[in-house]
């Protein structure tokens, strides 16, 4: 019994083994660490993922922007009644014969300014030089072939026809004249410019194409004072 007690004691009082907690915790430490070093590389790649679709989205707004600007300005370079009114009024409007020249020459082309100046020097018209002056635009009816840029005008005006050149004694003033053309423009860089033009019966030439035209009337008003500015410039 006695050697069975001391056995026991020995058992009882046997050291206790160590555990190596601190080697588990450096173990533990460095798997964390290279979870934060993936889960870093993850979000960093995430965020340049973003970062690219937002550019890319941008861009393509830009782009449909950009489209509808250009539609817009394409539908702005169609003839309009304002580039005609601009001639008409700078080539009727005149003090005599040719003065207008300066006025209506960056409205045509140059084929056409040569024909005009070339009808202006005709014989037949220089007789009147000095003759008939003071003309004014004073009505018009524009139609417009925007597809074709073709125009119907119809045109009144007024001048002072002299008995004697130079000499207003005896004129007949505010003499009204009227006449139908069809002005044919071409687009020149930003411009359109009048490149034929030739005189036609109103009736006949509209009712071949009535769908063709859009009507643009100007009373006596309007153009009589659009006239007077012309000439003050």
């Amino acid at each position: 019994m006695a050697c069975l007690k001391k056995r026991s004691r020995r058992i009882l009082y046997a050291p206790k083994l160590e555990r190596k907690e601190p080697i588990r915790t450096m173990y533990n430490m460095e798997k964390l660490s290279r979870y934060k070093k993936i889960g870093f590389i993850g979000g960093s790649l995430l965020l340049i993922v973003l970062i690219f679709l937002i550019g890319l989205s941008v861009g393509q707004r830009k782009q449909v922007n950009t489209n509808e600007k250009q539609v817009k300005v394409e539908k702005k370079e169609e003839l309009t009644t304002s580039t005609v009114k601009n001639f008409l009024i700078a080539y009727y409007t005149k003090k005599d014969l040719g003065e207008n020249r300066n006025r209506y020459e960056p409205l045509v082309t140059s084929a056409m300014y040569n024909e005009l100046v070339n009808v202006e020097k005709q014989p037949v018209n220089q007789a009147y030089k000095g003759y008939v002056v003071n003309q004014v635009l004073d009505t018009y009816k524009i139609y417009i072939d925007t597809e074709n840029n073709e125009v119907i005008v119809d045109v009144t005006y007024k001048n002072t026809q002299r008995t004697k050149r130079n000499n207003d004694e005896g004129a007949l003033k505010n003499q009204s004249n009227q006449e139908a053309l069809k002005l044919t423009f071409v687009k020149q860089g930003a411009n359109f410019l009048v490149d034929k033009m030739a005189p036609v019966t109103l009736t006949n030439e509209l009712q071949e194409e009535p769908n063709s035209y859009n009507t643009h009337v100007v009373t006596t008003e309007e153009s009589a004072k659009e006239s007077a500015n012309s000439g003050e410039k």
